[in-house]
């Protein structure tokens, strides 16, 4: 009898998690994730962190996942600056600022993304960084699609700028499988909750 090691176990947690959590996305109607990417916009707007921010990272959005185009229109119009990741290869993510609409491409996995040659800037330059996710839990833990390009990029700092977690209420669980490794939020924010977790990261 062959048994399956611990990884192999989560690896199959992850995905038993990430088909769960994708179904119970799939299932929110167009108008209702309209509705909710400006419920989102006035929740994020509302938290210290992006009152005070001069800059910050936002992310392309596949049709799943909850649109950030309303919280980047508001956030321009405070005079924030605002930058998106670029998947440079491996698990790494590369950072440039995107000053106007309209100038993303499309990248690896269908997302937009800067073009090649997007001046580039630096997780010190960022006060707050907004993350999508497949699923999440109460105690802040993510799961994304398992290419790890947030946690590396959020690792590679001793002091990474707040991670926001954006996603509709029925992304978040009792519980999602994890390892250390994965970088938890310190901020989620959902159309119904914000919920804060605790400051000290790995």
């Amino acid at each position: 009898m062959v048994f399956a090691s611990a990884d192999e176990e989560l690896d199959r947690a992850k995905t038993v998690m990430r088909l769960r959590a994708r179904a119970a996305r799939r299932t929110i109607l167009p108008e209702m994730r309209v509705a909710h990417a400006h419920t989102l916009a006035e929740r994020i707007l509302q938290l210290p962190e992006v009152t005070r921010a001069s800059a910050v990272m936002l992310y392309g959005a596949s049709p799943e996942e909850a649109d950030p185009s309303v919280l980047e229109d508001a956030l321009r119009r405070l005079g924030k600056r605002i930058a998106y990741p670029r998947v440079a290869g491996g698990r790494e993510l590369t950072i440039h600022w995107v000053d106007s609409h309209g100038v993303l491409v499309e990248g690896p996995y269908g997302l937009l993304q800067p073009a090649d040659g997007t001046p580039g800037a630096t997780l010190s330059e960022l006060s707050a960084i907004v993350v999508p996710g497949v699923a999440f839990d109460m105690d802040g833990n993510r799961l994304g699609f398992g290419g790890g390009y947030y946690d590396t990029l959020l690792g590679g700092t001793p002091t990474p700028p707040p991670a926001i977690g954006m996603a509709y209420d029925e992304q978040v669980f009792d519980e999602v499988p994890h390892e250390d490794r994965d970088r938890p939020m310190d901020i989620l924010i959902t159309p119904t909750r914000t919920l804060r977790f605790a400051t000290s990261r790995p």
